[in-house]
């Protein structure tokens, strides 16, 4: 399968495929619908801040007084 202008979607459909198996298999298997939204809800939120941490970081506005406000590091971590 390809999109417009010969960019294939095998990898972002697999990876699709491997992101819903991952979430079935985290579920009860009851009502498993809802937990598998709320899986890739969660999974879609921490790929979120990632990618803006990252962007921050860039910009120069991430740093290590940031990241102890925001509980980002951990007691072991240092900068």
């Amino acid at each position: 399968m390809c999109s417009s202008g010969n960019i294939t979607t095998d990898n972002s459909e697999q990876l699709h495929i491997a992101n819903k198996k991952e979430a079935y298999q985290s579920s009860t298997k009851v009502k498993y619908i809802l937990q598998m939204l709320k899986h890739n809800d969660r999974c879609n939120s921490l790929d979120n801040m990632e990618e803006t941490l990252s962007y921050l970081a860039l910009d120069g506005w991430y740093d290590i007084d940031a990241a102890k406000l925001l509980n980002l590091l951990s007691a072991t971590d240092e900068w």
